[in-house]
């Protein structure tokens, strides 16, 4: 209503007086009046002196009349003003001010749009009710969202605190196991390697998920901020604007929910039995009970050039092997693998047992390989048959997933994802078995009647080379 009054109080000011319309050309006398200068033009007409001001009556010897750009401007103004406050408050078909809420449409109307055919049957408030009636509905959806927001924030608290803890707990666990590995064998040095890189990764991993699990929980409060704004702002719009799209607004609301957040674990797989010295003993008696039954067959793996795929590279002591960009130019001699992206070992076995193992997981990779023995006599160009029948004993790593490629394929139940994958060959028993080479735990043995040479095998994917390891021999 007041902004209506001074709407009108305005349009007075940039109306004139003799044709009570908006200024058109306005132009200022000297008593300071404004007219139109048409108006004033035809209000002169006949004289040549003696010209009044038809507001005051005040004379003027001469005719003199200035235009007034400023009140052109200003006219405009008010016109636009005038316009948007006809829109805001009274009604397009009946220019009647809009008084009632339609809560079936969702729309102002005014007395005569209620008597209409339109909203007659649907129920209608005064706008003062509507008003009112939607601020408490905000109010309403405000504390649930704001009491969500508050509990999303003291969890993100709290997951930032457990990390701060799981970094400490893992710094003691650390510093435990480099006091109790230094009074060992080099063999047990290099256990401890494993053993601390793999605490690392299982730290990184764990903080990896909490870090994302903090990302998820900002990105939740982000949104409920941004909607808490939206309704705050919404309560304190003009009525009209208010209540436009209510409809819709409330509903987000009610949408806006998010699954209960759950705290990331923090315990360690490791479980850190290593950090009392008569399990760390006992734990070295078993690998030396290891190694004693399959550490005495080792043997050292090298890996044969003129068998590798054009697209691998290998390191100088050909022990470690990866996959480049682009296919090198290289003889296609016979022995070359032409599809599958493999590379045999340079030795040969034709009796015996015979133990190695290969590094799966150099870096942080992506878990995928496949690793076994072929015969010295296997297809290596065109399409091949990766299993038993065509000459191949191999497992196959991706990712997560463990599979046996046999006749069908046999998927292996992990408890732990192997680092490094250990292959036992035992050519006069007909058996290639796999085991994780950390924890000695058997992977898959495949049995079968050995004839000819058999030689070890290797497949590359992108991601992290595959690598020999020394295998430490115990006297």
């Amino acid at each position: 209503m007041a902004a209506a009054n001074l709407t009108e109080s305005l349009r007075e000011e940039v109306s004139c007086s003799i044709c009570l319309d908006y200024f058109t050309d306005p132009v200022s006398l000297d008593c300071g009046h404004n007219f139109c200068r048409s108006c004033i033009t035809q209000s002169w007409q006949g004289k040549d002196t003696n010209f009044p001001c038809p507001q005051c009556s005040e004379t003027s010897q001469h005719r003199n009349l200035r235009a007034n750009r400023q009140l052109v401007n200003v006219t405009e103004m008010v016109k636009k003003l005038s316009q948007c406050t006809k829109e805001e408050n009274l009604c397009q078909e009946h220019e009647e001010r809009l008084k009632l809420f339609c809560e079936k449409d969702q729309k102002a109307i005014c007395v005569i749009c209620r008597e209409s055919r339109d909203h007659r049957s649907h129920t209608v408030i005064p706008i003062k009710e509507a008003v009112q009636e939607y601020k408490e509905n905000i109010i309403i959806h405000l504390e649930p969202l704001r009491k969500q927001l508050e509990d999303l924030q003291k969890f993100k608290s709290d997951e930032e605190e457990r990390a701060e803890e799981l970094r400490s707990e893992t710094e003691i666990q650390r510093q435990k196991i480099e006091s109790e590995f230094e009074e060992l064998h080099q063999f047990l040095n290099e256990k401890k390697q494993i053993i601390l890189s793999k605490l690392e990764d299982e730290e990184n991993m764990i903080l990896q998920r909490m870090d994302e699990n903090v990302t998820r929980l900002e990105e939740e409060m982000d949104s409920l901020k941004q909607l808490i704004s939206e309704m705050e702002d919404k309560s304190q719009q003009p009525a009209i604007e208010l209540l436009k799209d209510m409809k819709n607004a409330l509903s987000r609301c009610r949408k806006m929910k998010f699954p209960e957040p759950k705290a990331v674990s923090t315990d360690l797989v490791m479980g850190f039995l290593l950090s009392y010295p008569q399990q760390l003993k006992k734990l070295v008696k078993g690998y030396r009970d290891w190694y004693m039954e399959y550490g005495r067959y080792a043997v050292d793996v090298t890996l044969d050039p003129g068998t590798a795929h054009p697209v691998l590279v290998l390191s100088e002591d050909q022990k470690s092997v990866r996959r480049g960009i682009r296919r090198q130019d290289l003889p296609d001699n016979p022995e070359r693998f032409d599809t599958g992206v493999c590379v045999l070992g340079c030795q040969g076995f034709t009796s015996g047992r015979h133990y190695w193992e290969v590094e799966v997981e150099v870096g942080v990779g992506d878990g995928n390989w496949i690793l076994g023995v072929c015969k010295e006599s296997v297809r290596r160009k065109g399409v091949i048959r990766w299993s038993p029948e065509g000459g191949y004993w191999i497992v196959q790593g991706l990712g997560d997933k463990y599979i046996a490629l046999t006749s069908p394929e046999i998927h292996l139940s992990l408890s732990e994802r192997p680092w490094a994958v250990g292959i036992f060959l035992d050519y006069e028993a007909g058996k290639v078995s796999f085991y994780n080479a950390d924890n000695r735990s058997h992977l898959f043995t495949f049995t079968d009647t050995f004839t000819g040479t058999i030689r070890p095998f290797l497949w590359v994917y992108f991601g992290e080379p595959l690598r020999i390891r020394r295998v430490p021999a115990w006297d």
